[in-house]
């Protein structure tokens, strides 16, 4: 996405973290349903352990 977006990780742990439009509208139902802020994924992480094998 852009610079106005933000990570963030499914209520238990359950699923990927996805990538979100940073508006209220959209983080305050997801947070208010256990949706927390993380990190980006690391890039290339895909790649990096197929050339490793």
């Amino acid at each position: 996405m852009t610079d106005d977006s933000v990570w963030l990780r499914p209520p238990y742990g359950q699923g990927e973290p996805q990538e979100f439009e940073a508006k209220p509208e959209i983080l305050v139902p997801l947070m208010v349903a256990g949706w927390n802020q993380c990190p980006p994924p690391e890039k290339n992480e895909e790649l990096k352990s197929n050339v490793d094998n």
